[in-house]
């Protein structure tokens, strides 16, 4: 993804403050253990001077080969003392490796030269002015997905499922679809009536696939059609960037399909879109108020035959779970 040299700075700037702040961590946790565990100073120097000697030897022509396999034998052995005094004292072993926020690239920004999963994020809330999907998210998420604001009377027939039955199946299909969407990939298709929590559910898989590293893009429909058509009509230079990351972010999520203002152009730029993410083995989530007939209606047959037969139903039903809320909270 494209980035202005101002947006890249700004990134690389946070970058640069978590290594600092990593650092600091491990120098102060450093100097705690050294105090705890006196001897642990003397076991590192030694480590230091066995890297050393491995190097000088080496160097004056000694053999590598044999230099190689006995230093590391030697600092396997030092590695496994020095675990052992640091368990001893009471702390993990692992207490001294800076606490990464990207275990991935070690809070570089990068893996090999490009850009990691937690960059592109980065750009992507840059762009995409984000600010403030971590406090959504941090209250819409599986661990406060209450299952009982779905009622066990409330039935769309006689002989169909609870809401609450409805409101469990779909927790469940949305937990296996985050669970296996590093080797599965996947599209859902979020089905219900206004309130029913489609795009609760849709923020709780943002969520878990955020936590996971994935890139996430949520749009509702209006907000990606408009800027289909600021980037084609407009030719607007700030929505390139986003543009380009509607095809290539790993899930795209759109809300409230159904309310943007339905023309040949939205059509065909759904079509586009649902495509082309199918071809590249990219994920989409699509909400919607409307049935599996009323899409029929509403959509071409070749966007209907693409969402109908790709990707997975959930269907949420029951009474405005917004209002339950709001009326619990008094």
């Amino acid at each position: 993804m494209a980035l202005t040299n101002e947006q890249y700075d700004t990134i690389m700037r946070i970058y640069n403050h978590k290594q600092m702040r990593n650092h600091q961590i491990v120098a102060y946790r450093t100097d705690e253990l050294y105090s705890a565990v006196p001897t642990l100073h003397q076991l590192d120097a030694e480590v230091s001077n066995i890297s050393i000697s491995s190097i000088t030897s080496m160097l004056d022509g000694g053999d590598a080969y044999s230099t190689l396999n006995a230093s590391r034998q030697k600092l396997a052995e030092l590695k496994a003392k020095r675990d052992s005094l640091i368990t001893s004292a009471g702390y993990p072993a692992d207490y001294l490796e800076p606490p990464y926020d990207c275990p991935d690239c070690k809070d570089t920004g990068f893996i090999d030269g490009k850009r990691c999963h937690c960059f592109k994020q980065a750009a992507i809330n840059m762009i995409y002015k984000q600010s403030n999907i971590s406090t959504i998210l941090s209250k819409e998420n599986f661990d406060s997905y209450d299952i009982n604001l779905y009622s066990e009377d409330y039935r769309e027939s006689e002989d169909g499922p609870s809401a609450r039955d409805s409101a469990q199946l779909a927790y469940r299909t949305a937990k296996n679809f985050v669970q296996n969407f590093r080797t599965n990939g996947g599209n859902l298709l979020l089905l219900g009536q206004t309130g029913c929590g489609k795009t609760f559910l849709s923020n709780c898989i943002a969520k878990a696939l955020l936590d996971q590293g994935h890139s996430v893009i949520y749009f509702t429909a209006f907000e990606l059609f408009d800027i289909f058509e600021k980037q084609v009509f407009k030719k607007d230079s700030k929505v390139s960037d986003l543009h380009e990351q509607i095809f290539e972010c790993d899930l795209l999520i759109i809300d409230d399909l159904g309310t943007e203002v339905s023309n040949s152009f939205t059509n065909s730029k759904l079509f586009e879109c649902l495509n082309e993410r199918l071809l590249r083995g990219k994920s989409t989530i699509i909400s919607t108020n409307f049935s599996r007939n009323e899409l029929r209606d509403a959509y071409s047959e070749r966007i209907t035959s693409r969402v109908l037969s790709c990707y997975t139903d959930i269907h949420l039903i029951g009474e405005d779970i917004r209002i339950k809320k709001v009326i619990n909270n008094k």
